[in-house]
């Protein structure tokens, strides 16, 4: 009796420890799965494309989901799934063999580790998967290396010949920092998971040196490692073992060991699950860059298990730009054979301005609008492609004037961004009006011209009858007084011009106009260089060079992109400029095509120059407004 109730109040205890500890299991561990989600595939962005894994708590991956258990959010926002699939995709497996003396330790048999491994793979390379075809590699640290294989029975054929010098070879891990690489290479088919199978013993000191640099890689390209741990059991828990065991925890793989006495993992069942994965593509509305966040909750009858994914996404507006737009639009009149020349029209009645839309953050997207601005006000709207040129309806403008041009890009986000200012002056050419014009405009001063000219000769005529005798009286006239010897005054008859001043001597100034046609200036064309930039770079020498470098021979372009010394500008004969790049990284570009290096090229009036990732609009400065004043050149 005594026993009996000693074991019933140890029975009654459990109980009352498994009724305490139930309420503390949180629901998504009651469901018993597991959201593992990869970083998403942003080269489509907005567009976003995103593979996951679901698996219960022993491992094995669930492989009848349905797109309406599925709920994804971004940024803590529910989004709209737009294509859902369970795929079956191969596996890109890179199998790296760390040979050693341990791989030549025999059992009773005379077989020693390498032959069951050799005769594992072997026969895991004759079976067919039934998903689509593997992507396989073999390495090993004494020299064999065969990668991408598509056909199992090449890595067959390679295993069957080789014949390694299992006691004469020293373990190498850098065998191991091949094969993430060749893992690391892009997959041909979609959710494509990338293995690395690696057979080798205990890490060494020296190579225990780099493993968080090994895991830290293996994690940014998602390469699981699973590692077969081929020494004697006394060194399974040795700090070597201990540090392998990290690298394939940390990658999501696994870890088993072999002696000889204990059989291999099945290659099969420790592949198949690596077969299967969901695709998930869906419209991003990130609009800020910076971290972002990826949450996806799978319903069950279990319960909801969820997971979570954060990312990096660099998000900026387009940046719009015109394509060497005119520095000036000269309208001229078309006679219509009216004497009145406001009945006459004006051509060009317009002219097509070339845009280019770029996009600063790498992910070209759909574009919802392009608004054209003439002196802040909006003058078109693109609202469907193509969105590479505009239209300038030059009809209303018969005044010659400076008028600022800007364009605006809207993408599908909402993000925009307005090109800088570009001046365009409007030229009216209005040639000189015909007689018949002259004088109808003048017919008043014309008639009262005759009536003058008719008095006069009748004056004439009446004083040479003597009908009229007129009197002189030279005393009272101011033009004809005598002055000491009878000389006019001279400060009477002295002569200006019409504003009464003499005129300016030429200065440094009217120099200058003289050489004006070898006068430019380089405007830059984004707002970030816009500051650092702020004034735009003015070139009347015979030569100018332009680098990132601080001697005051080089005009300084403070970009990272720009080499010390960049490139040239020389001055023609002909009053024209050419730009030479100097053999620079980041290469010196022409309305976006690179020059090569050393070879002069010819610069037109507007073209887009790129020195290195810094843009500029280069100017001719063919007027006067447009030159330094002397002081500006002095300073």
């Amino acid at each position: 009796m005594i026993n009996l109730r000693s074991r019933k109040g140890f029975l009654r205890a459990i109980l009352i420890i498994i009724s305490l500890l139930l309420p503390t299991i949180p629901a998504g561990a009651q469901a018993g799965r597991f959201v593992d989600i990869s970083p998403p595939e942003t080269g489509e962005f907005p567009l976003m494309t995103v593979y996951f894994d679901v698996s219960e708590r022993d491992g094995k991956l669930v492989t009848d989901l349905f797109k309406d258990q599925v709920t994804l959010r971004e940024n803590g926002v529910e989004q709209k799934i737009l294509d859902f699939n369970s795929l079956t995709p191969g596996i890109q497996l890179v199998t790296a063999i760390n040979i050693s003396a341990p791989f030549a330790i025999q059992d009773i048999t005379g077989k020693s580790r390498f032959d069951y491994i050799s005769e594992a793979l072997i026969e895991w390379g004759k079976q067919t998967p039934t998903s689509s075809p593997d992507d396989l590699s073999l390495i090993t640290n004494d020299g064999l290396e065969l990668t991408h294989m598509e056909n199992r029975q090449d890595l067959v054929t390679t295993l069957e010949d080789y014949s390694p010098l299992l006691r004469d070879t020293e373990s190498n891990f850098n065998v191991l920092t091949r094969a993430i690489e060749i893992a690391s290479d892009p997959v041909d088919q979609q959710g494509m998971k990338r293995v690395v199978l690696l057979f080798s013993p205990p890490m060494t000191p020296e190579g225990s040196a780099s493993i968080d640099s090994l895991i830290s890689r293996a994690k940014e390209s998602q390469v699981m490692v699973y590692t077969i741990l081929v020494s004697s059991p006394a060194f399974f828990t040795s700090s070597g073992a201990q540090i392998l065991g990290d690298l394939s925890t940390e990658t999501n793989g696994d870890i088993s060991t072999f002696s000889g006495d204990e059989p291999l993992p099945d290659f099969v069942s420790l592949f198949t699950p690596l077969r299967s994965t969901y695709l998930i593509k869906y419209q991003s509305q990130i609009i800020t860059p910076g971290s972002q966040t990826l949450d996806l909750i799978i319903s069950s009858d279990l319960g909801d298990s969820d997971g979570q994914r954060q990312f990096l996404l660099d998000v900026q507006p387009p940046n719009p730009i015109f394509i060497s737009p005119p520095r000036e639009i000269t309208r001229k009149i078309i006679q219509s054979g009216a004497d009145d020349i406001s009945d006459s029209k004006y051509v060009p009645e317009g002219i097509t301005l070339d845009i280019i839309v770029d996009f600063p953050d790498s992910h070209p997207r759909d574009l919802e609008e392009i608004i054209f601005r003439v002196d802040g006000e909006v003058v078109s709207r693109l609202t469907s492609p193509p969105y590479n040129q505009v239209e300038w309806d030059l009809r209303d403008y018969q005044t010659s004037s400076v008028h600022y041009l800007t364009i605006e890009a809207v993408d599908l986000l909402g993000l925009s961004r307005q090109s800088i200012q570009t001046p365009v002056e409007v030229i009216i050419d209005i040639p000189p009006p015909s007689i018949s014009t002259i004088f109808i405009e003048n017919t008043a001063a014309f008639i009262g011209l005759a009536l003058v000219l008719t008095l006069g000769i009748l004056l004439f005529i009446f004083i040479s009858r003597g009908t009229i005798k007129p009197v002189l009286n030279f005393g009272g006239n101011r033009f004809f007084q005598k002055e000491g010897n009878g000389q006019n005054l001279p400060s009477l008859l002295r002569k200006t011009d019409q504003k009464n001043k003499i005129s300016p001597k030429p200065d440094d100034r009217d120099q200058l106009n003289g050489n004006k046609h070898n006068a430019f200036r380089l405007v830059p064309i984004s707002d970030i260089l816009q500051q650092q930039v702020p004034e735009p770079i003015q070139g009347w020498d015979e030569e100018l060079i332009l680098g990132n470098d601080p001697d005051p021979r080089i005009i300084n372009v403070p970009h990272p992109s720009v080499a010390r010394k960049h490139c040239r500008i020389n001055i023609q004969p002909d009053g024209g400029h050419k730009i030479t790049d100097e053999g620079s990284s980041a290469g010196t570009w022409i309305n976006y095509k690179q020059i090569p290096p050393s070879k002069p090229q010819l610069l037109k009036d507007g073209d887009i120059i790129h020195i290195g990732e810094a843009g500029f609009r280069y100017q001719v400065m063919n007027r006067a407004s447009d030159l330094p004043t002397t002081e500006e050149i002095t300073t």
